[in-house]
């Protein structure tokens, strides 16, 4: 029996961030596990975040330009695009070890195949929104040796 990889959503919201993009862009496009789709939401920039994200469009890399609405705005924006089973947050200064995303989801199964229970986390349930199925951090530390980031499992609720 054959099972499809699930797809990761590698989500960048971007604002002014024309001088780290194409780094973060390329340590995303790099990432060993193959079915994945980043999505670019410049937040109105008003350098030249936009032009150096369109120079990635591919068939698996989209960017969507908004009015500046702040970070989470974006986020949220990102999110609602988003097609993926997972969710790999990355912001536009930052970067991805090039097999971060393909240890995570290993790590991921592996729990799943020893039946450990995933930290909940509780989020309203209004139609059209997502429910995360678990927000826990399995790798300590992304690529570029800052902060922790997370992988989520997600749902999209109907409506």
């Amino acid at each position: 029996m054959h099972f499809m990889q699930p797809l990761v959503s590698i989500l960048i919201p971007a604002y002014n961030s024309q001088e780290w993009l194409a780094d973060t862009l390329e340590s995303a496009i790099a990432q060993t596990w193959p079915r994945k789709e980043i999505i670019v939401v410049d937040d109105g920039s008003r350098d030249h975040t936009a032009e150096v994200a369109r120079r990635f469009t591919s068939k698996e890399v989209a960017v969507v330009t908004t009015k500046n609405q702040g970070a989470a705005a974006a986020r949220n924006h990102a999110m609602r695009l988003s097609q993926g089973d997972y969710i790999q947050w990355l912001d536009a200064d930052d970067l991805l070890a090039p097999e971060k995303v393909e240890r995570q989801i290993a790590a991921l199964r592996e729990l799943f195949c020893l039946r450990r229970g995933l930290s909940s986390i509780i989020e309203p349930n209004a139609p059209g929104s997502f429910q995360p199925l678990c927000g826990k951090t399995f790798l300590p530390r992304n690529g570029s040796g800052t902060n922790s980031t997370k992988i989520y499992t997600c749902k999209r609720l109907p409506g």
